[in-house]
């Protein structure tokens, strides 16, 4: 059966209540035998809370953070420490078997720098390790940090991981729960969008900043045989459901 991946940040993923209403929406899908399920987290706030500590100021280059060697360790200590383990520990309190992992672990995911800078873009995947623990029982929760091939670490951007693991399992849906209500136009909703709008979309400046990377990976995921992409908010239990079943949120393709 084919996989759902879901990527999750912003400060949805900063609040240990609706984090803990979206594990029980998890359990209910897992029980009901509808496939596997893999989170893949992001935590910006959380890298640039930690980089301001240590003296560094964040920087974005076409809405991807860059990340230079010495913010680094920083990034790994922040999304595959911090927000990795506190995720895991509130999933696995709401009875979900949650597993935490990071790109760099099992060799998951390999990534070429961009800019020769220690920000990366995927650029191979093992598929053994997520095979390995949904054929256990686990729940893979995925921080993106990852290595290139000399073992050195890069930042990969979570949206890409996401949109490269759908890829590599022919995943049923891709689903991005973020901080807004969904693509918007003029501060309205769009419910639906093609390949062809969402690019136009981003072509016209309608689209800006953290999006970006989310529309493109859209775009990609469907054309590389994804189902149907999913973006928009989580407020409470039930609202995956809602987005699953186009009753919230933007539909891209599906």
């Amino acid at each position: 059966m084919k996989a759902t991946i879901i990527k999750i940040g912003g400060v949805f993923a900063e609040n240990d209540e609706l984090v803990s209403n979206l594990a029980a929406e998890l359990l209910e899908f897992l029980n009901e035998g509808r496939g596997p399920i893999l989170l893949v987290h992001g935590g910006g706030s959380t890298i640039s809370e930690v980089e301001n500590r240590w003296g560094y100021e964040a920087a974005f280059v076409d809405g991807l953070r860059e990340t230079s060697v010495e913010t680094m360790p920083l990034v790994d200590m922040a999304l595959a420490g911090a927000v990795n383990k506190r995720l895991v520990r509130l999933l696995r309190r709401g009875n979900l078997n949650a597993w935490g992992l990071s790109g760099v672990d099992g060799g998951l995911i390999l990534a070429k720098s961009v800019r020769g800078s220690r920000t990366g873009r995927v650029a191979s995947l093992d598929s053994k390790p997520l095979r390995m623990l949904w054929e256990n029982g686990y729940l893979p929760v995925l921080a993106p940090p990852a290595s290139d091939e000399e073992g050195r670490g890069l930042n990969v951007n979570a949206d890409e991981a996401a949109l490269a693991l759908a890829l590599k399992y022919n995943a049923q849906n891709l689903v991005f729960i973020s901080d807004i209500p969904g693509v918007l136009s003029d501060d309205k909703l769009i419910r639906r969008l093609d390949s062809l709008a969402a690019e136009k979309k981003i072509a016209s400046g309608e689209v800006w900043g953290g999006m970006i990377p989310k529309i493109k990976s859209a775009i990609d995921a469907l054309r590389g045989g994804v189902g149907a992409v999913f973006i928009g908010d989580y407020l409470g239990y039930g609202d995956l459901g809602k987005l699953l079943l186009h009753q919230k949120g933007t539909t891209i393709g599906g």
